[in-house]
């Protein structure tokens, strides 16, 4: 079956970086640590955005910046929910606050950490919004712009870790650098090592260990056992996801890609359709996922050889009126629908 690394990437980084930027507002003159209250108002925003209720998080957040004005870590939460926001609806009108949250972020906090050198929680941060940097510029087909923020954030993570080697959040980085550099941007630079051993195990460790990040690891580890097709694996990954996160289109997605990727055309049929509810109840689609989800429910309905069920997802799949973009994006999706409702035609006629 063909793989969509697009559609990996964007669902692991729309929840590698959030719970990693989920930062704190500041505890005391000399650290970025999270105070207890602190903590508290980070671990429900993680909750409300695991639960795509990214408004409700955003309320949070802006709560906090009505207390501490200008604080540089604010706007690097709120460009954390802007990207998970158009990761999640495959929309990127937002490009221009997200990246303007970013560069402030970037601003502030290299002034903090030239002031503050000693503090974890700084290069922490700074990690975090270069490591956002390198994935935004790797989704907008920059790779050697990225390749050299990645590297920026792994540095920082690694000072971060020099200074407090309990912070193990930043493996979740760390891990998802090491993993992913492997997979996608050692083709273009092959002088790159080949770390996918070391990203999983780093991601594994932050998944098992890390207060923040952990659900953010546990999904970029679940992706990465995907790529590996260590199914079984994966599989536990992404059911223990979907309890803690009360079934969340994070770990749907997860659950989708790894029933596809071992064929298992039921149950992979079944999260596409779920997935396919959520995205309807949500609205505001520009029609992106929606395609993809009933292109893949239609071939695995088809495959179980329910042909009327398989002929209503492409029939609908072939209703929709997205932008010239999407179409273009899915010009292939669009022909193989087509290719499927002859041969259920074909299959019909037979019967009679």
């Amino acid at each position: 079956m063909p793989k969509n690394y697009r559609i990996q990437m964007l669902k692991i980084s729309s929840v590698f970086v959030i719970l990693l930027m989920c930062a704190a507002i500041t505890a005391d003159a000399a650290t970025l640590k999270p105070s207890d209250y602190e903590m508290a108002v980070i671990l429900k925003t993680i909750d409300y955005v695991f639960a795509d209720s990214f408004e409700r998080a955003r309320e949070i957040t802006n709560a906090l910046n009505d207390t501490f004005p200008g604080q540089p870590l604010y706007h690097l939460l709120i460009a954390s929910i802007i990207h998970a926001q158009m990761m999640d609806g495959e929309n990127f009108g937002s490009e221009k606050e997200f990246m303007t949250n970013i560069d402030y972020c970037l601003d502030a906090l290299e002034r903090w950490t030239e002031r503050y050198p000693n503090d974890p929680w700084g290069h922490f941060f700074m990690g975090s919004a270069q490591g956002y940097k390198s994935i935004w510029q790797g989704q907008k087909g920059s790779w050697l712009k990225s390749l050299l923020s990645g590297l920026k954030a792994k540095g920082k993570f690694y000072d971060a870790l020099k200074l407090d080697p309990r912070l193990l959040d930043c493996y979740t980085g760390i891990g998802s650098y090491h993993y992913w550099s492997s997979v996608k941007l050692r083709k273009i630079f092959p002088f790159l090592s080949d770390d996918r051993r070391k990203g999983l195990e780093e991601l594994k460790l932050a998944m098992d260990s890390s207060y923040i990040s952990r659900q953010a690891a546990a999904i970029g580890y679940g992706w990465a056992l995907l790529n590996e097709r260590k199914y079984s694996d994966a599989l536990r990954v992404a059911r223990a996801l979907h309890d803690s996160t009360g079934g969340a289109r994070n770990a749907l997605w997860l659950l989708g890609g790894i029933y596809w990727g071992r064929g298992d055309l039921r149950n992979a049929a079944e999260n596409y359709g779920l997935l396919i509810n959520s995205l309807d109840r949500v609205g505001g689609q520009n029609y992106y996922n929606l395609i993809y989800c009933r292109y893949r429910r239609g071939f695995c309905l088809y495959g179980m050889k329910k042909y009327k069920e398989a002929e209503q997802e492409f029939r609908t799949l072939l209703s929709y009126k997205p932008s010239k973009e999407i179409q273009e994006r899915h010009i292939k999706t669009f022909q193989k629908a087509r290719e499927y409702l002859e041969k259920i035609n074909t299959e019909l006629a037979q019967r009679k």
